[in-house]
């Protein structure tokens, strides 16, 4: 059911979102650059754990597999933390640091389940994105990166709303994956899906990028270096983004509850 009241903190054009989401970020922006450290210290030990190893190797693909879900591990607790934040200022309510903390590390472990969820079919369909090598026909990658970067919008608001959901346990693993779908695919919400979906690839873009650069000059730790900067930087404020949008679209399905301040045990 959708909030009297609510409509009126959370702005209706898509400018309006980002701002508020970026603006919910900064309101809290001392936790957040210290959850980025967070995430940068997960890459760096994870990076450093392991011995050195060419990509092209079994070791190497192994450190890879290893450093994605080190991240998926990290990135975790800022999803959560970020989008108790701004359902926080959505409700018109400044939620102290040390309560946010402390309730998105009791949503940590659903919101790390429903990410590796939506990082397993991100990986399926990468190849359908246009990043990096694909066998598709050039002609042909235009679409199919179009329509997968969509589905990678959709598939980041799983993480908020996980985060966010009343209900604990497994269950809001899969409630929170399917109201992500059911949310984003209404009709008038298909500009604003476009948008998310382009906010949610950019890091991606910018870290294929930098890795194709540092491959090319030979950099050591190539992968790294690409990838864990990029990430630590990026995912406090794009998680804002996706958070401000997940929850425009349950407002725009008539499906947007009062947001509730973080409480410590609930």
């Amino acid at each position: 059911m959708s909030a009297a009241g609510e409509s009126d903190r959370l702005p209706h054009s898509i400018r309006g979102l980002v701002g508020f989401a970026l603006s919910a970020w900064f309101a809290n922006a001392p936790l957040y650059l210290a959850l980025a450290l967070f995430v940068f210290a997960v890459w760096t030990i994870a990076e450093y754990a392991l011995p050195l190893a060419k990509l092209d190797t079994p070791s190497g693909e192994l450190k890879v597999w290893v450093l994605q879900y080190a991240s998926i591990f990290a990135d975790a607790l800022v999803i959560a933390a970020v989008a108790l934040g701004v359902a926080a200022r959505a409700a018109g309510s400044a939620a102290p640091a040390r309560r946010l903390a402390a309730v998105a590390f009791e949503r940590w472990l659903p919101v790390i389940a429903v990410t590796l969820l939506t990082f397993t079919i991100s990986f399926v369909t990468a190849e359908f994105s246009g990043l990096g090598t694909t066998p598709i026909p050039r002609p042909f990658i235009y679409v199919t990166a179009a329509l997968t970067w969509i589905l990678w919008g959709i598939l980041a608001v799983a993480g908020p709303l996980v985060a966010l959901s009343t209900t604990r346990g497994a269950f809001s693993v899969f409630i929170g994956f399917g109201r992500a779908f059911a949310v984003s695919l209404q009709r008038d919400n298909f500009v604003r899906l476009c948008v998310l979906g382009v906010v949610v690839v950019l890091p991606m873009v910018l870290q294929t990028a930098l890795f194709n650069a540092l491959t090319q000059q030979h950099v050591p730790r190539g992968f790294y270096w690409a990838n864990a900067p990029v990430d630590a930087v990026t995912i406090g404020p794009v998680s804002a983004i996706v958070t401000a949008f997940a929850l425009d679209f349950a407002r725009r399905a008539g499906l947007l509850e009062e947001p509730k301040p973080p409480e410590n045990g609930g």
